[in-house]
């Protein structure tokens, strides 16, 4: 027993670790992709694309992906690869300048490589995550995390910024993007040292062996045995909880590109600015996190995330008054802390209702739902803030934020469970 909590004590502390490296990586480059697009001549359908094509990679990677690291019995060595291939993303955009072919496409490419790779990877963590930090530490031990990742994240985006503005371009960019990467190998590192159960396990399925008994096989039987690893079986609850995420996070994700226009183009923030937002949504993330992890435990997480997504569905109107950065800062500050509890109870919740042994493809599937909304909502965002006063855009991606957190709602109230008991009943006996 007390190796056992001895190995949960390393995990935790692992595990922060990689968080805090990891946050230092992604705030010395993900803030000032967008200062950067401005740079390279971005047109409004640049900006939506660098939002689309991530999550058209992502999409064609994710599910496939997961499916084969879970045939895998050292899956955390496979992920540990992916995850240096992604942070090498980092060394490329810095040598974007050097690139002579057209450099906002390079830019999207490399946004969305990034993305898909972060993607896989983050599915498999949160599988691992699943195994190995028990239900009954994790709001504690990833609020930790978050808490620690938020303020490290913070000091990274003010330095970046601070320098980037200080040094001429492109060299600011690029020091900036090449301590990225040194932040990526030491969160490489940390994941190396977390301790997977399942992997320490003697009596765990091996793809050498998975892959000869297959090739005995006729044609026809291993064609179904491909389709059958897509099939999930991840239980109603499962999929009416990725209906109404998917209804929410369209409206969520089609003002992200309309947010980055509104700072770049039209308030002309400069890299400072562009941290200062970053550190005050970070600020927000890191009173919220705690606050928010409290609220689960009284709650649960489901009454979280109804909330909080119908908290993010008032932030679009706050956005119709943005006359200078002090104010898009506060706004940063609501989001961030909104979002804190958003994101932390969707995995909760996720979690929760995932049958363990098909955890890894249902996490992939909610997220490749998410990602297809990711494709075409920043798209949609932009053509409707092309088409209509900025006020109205703002209400109107309000409103469908409001019905995807009133779904949320919806799905957790008693009698619309009974109403789908009665109905498979009737099937049932049908």
């Amino acid at each position: 027993m007390e190796t056992r909590y001895r190995v949960l004590r390393q995990n935790i502390k692992n595990n922060m670790y990689n968080g805090i490296a990891w946050s230092i990586g992604f705030n010395f480059v993900t803030p000032f992709i967008g200062v950067i697009a401005e740079h390279l001549a971005a047109t409004n359908t640049d900006y939506a694309l660098l939002s689309s094509v991530p999550a058209l990679l992502t999409i064609i990677a994710t599910l496939p992906a997961s499916i084969i690291i879970d045939k895998f019995k050292h899956q955390k060595r496979i992920v540990a690869g992916i995850i240096l291939l992604s942070r090498t993303c980092y060394l490329f955009l810095a040598m974007l300048p050097l690139f002579h072919f057209n450099k906002i496409y390079a830019l999207i490419l490399l946004v969305g490589i990034y993305n898909a790779t972060n993607t896989i990877i983050s599915v498999a963590y949160q599988s691992m995550m699943g195994e190995i930090i028990p239900s009954s530490y994790r709001n504690r031990v990833f609020f930790q995390r978050n808490i620690w990742s938020s303020v490290f994240g913070m000091i990274a985006a003010l330095l970046a910024g601070w320098g980037i503005d200080v040094i001429a371009y492109p060299y600011g960019f690029q020091l900036a993007y090449i301590l990225g990467f040194f932040a990526a190998l030491i969160e490489t590192f940390y994941f190396i040292r977390l301790r997977i159960p399942s992997e320490e396990t003697k009596y765990v399925w091996d793809i050498e062996i998975a892959i000869k008994s297959q090739n005995t096989m006729p044609l026809r039987s291993r064609m179904v045995g491909v389709l059958k690893g897509f099939q999930i079986h991840a239980g109603r609850p499962f999929y009416l909880f990725c209906f109404s995420a998917l209804i929410f996070i369209f409206a969520w994700q089609a003002a992200w590109p309309i947010y980055l226009k509104i700072k770049v183009d039209m308030l002309h923030f400069s890299n400072m600015m562009m941290s200062i937002d970053t550190v005050s949504g970070a600020i927000g993330g890191l009173v919220g996190f705690g606050l928010w992890a409290r609220f689960a435990e009284r709650y649960s997480n489901g009454i979280t995330v109804f909330f909080s997504a119908f908290l993010l569905a008032i932030t679009p109107i706050l956005w119709i008054y943005t006359p200078s950065i002090v104010w898009v800062s506060v706004y940063d500050f609501i989001g961030g802390f909104v979002t804190a509890g958003f994101t932390q109870a969707v995995f909760n919740r996720v979690l929760e209702i995932v049958p363990e042994k098909t955890r890894q493809k249902a996490i992939a599937f909610y997220t490749s739902l998410s990602q297809i909304s990711a494709i075409f909502a920043p798209i949609i965002g932009m053509k409707i803030f092309e088409r209509f006063p900025y006020w109205s855009t703002m209400s109107i991606i309000s409103a469908a934020r409001l019905l995807g957190s009133l779904c949320f709602f919806v799905i957790l109230t008693s009698w619309f469970n009974k109403i789908i008991e009665s109905k498979a009943k009737s099937n049932y006996n049908g």
